[in-house]
């Protein structure tokens, strides 16, 4: 795992998960700064939230790599 300077969840804990930044970023189509965002408090980024938009993506992504993803993981739950 590489340290990086905003590590808030479950944004963070779903990129790590996932391969890392730049991995996940080319599988997207996004850059970089998108999954920086999310990791970022706000009103910089997301506060840790992944955009829902993102969801299904991120669910194939982990399923093609034989990783589980299930909503608790991408949900900020209470």
């Amino acid at each position: 795992m590489i340290h990086t300077v905003h590590d808030l969840n479950p944004a963070f804990a779903v990129i790590e998960k996932l391969g890392g930044k730049t991995a996940l970023a080319g599988e997207l189509g996004l850059h970089k700064s998108t999954l920086t965002r999310w990791c970022q408090p706000r009103p910089e980024g997301t506060g840790g939230q992944i955009p829902q938009k993102y969801w299904g993506s991120l669910i194939n992504v982990a399923r093609s790599h034989g990783v589980r993803l299930g909503l608790k993981d991408l949900a900020v739950l209470e």
